[in-house]
């Protein structure tokens, strides 16, 4: 897993090639990583409608797939180069939705997308305390997210 040096690297460059990347950590040193590059953020839960809640699985993945298809074309409307920091990423796991949307409707030689796991989740494990018949997988999004086709490389707090 690459750091958060890689990562301002990646960010110095003068063009992007469709990237999207995962961070794994707190969101602050991401925050201070990224902070000379325009950019803005994007929690997925926003997304949907309070008083308009989907009522099933399948409605709620189109849902979340038609309202981050729209958000994402606006953001592209700009030609300033910007990087987008996105929250709540387990929804797009949890409803499957992969990344498609974001190379479809963003990502491009300026705009590059960072999606964001709060960690650091090995932490988890030893704050629950589940039956024995629940186990935790507190790498599942991480390999959900790494696995192919997804995100091109991930960048830890810590190396």
């Amino acid at each position: 897993m690459k750091t958060a040096n890689d990562l301002a690297t990646l960010l110095a460059q003068r063009t992007w090639d469709k990237d999207v990347v995962l961070w794994i950590g707190a969101e602050k040193k991401l925050m201070d990583t990224i902070s000379a590059i325009p950019h803005t953020g994007l929690d997925l839960l926003d997304l949907f409608d309070e008083d308009n809640l989907p009522l099933d699985e399948d409605e709620t993945r189109d849902v979340l797939r038609r309202a981050l298809r729209k958000k994402l074309k606006s953001l592209r409307a700009s030609e300033q180069r910007l990087v987008l920091v996105v929250q709540s990423t387990g929804l797009l796991a949890r409803y499957n939705l992969g990344l498609k949307e974001f190379f479809d409707w963003f990502c491009g030689d300026h705009w590059m997308v960072i999606l964001v796991l709060d960690g650091p989740l090995e932490s988890l494990k030893e704050t629950l305390s589940l039956p024995e018949e629940i186990t935790c997988d507190a790498d599942r999004l991480i390999d959900y997210f790494q696995s192919a086709g997804l995100v091109k490389q991930a960048y830890a707090e810590r190396g």
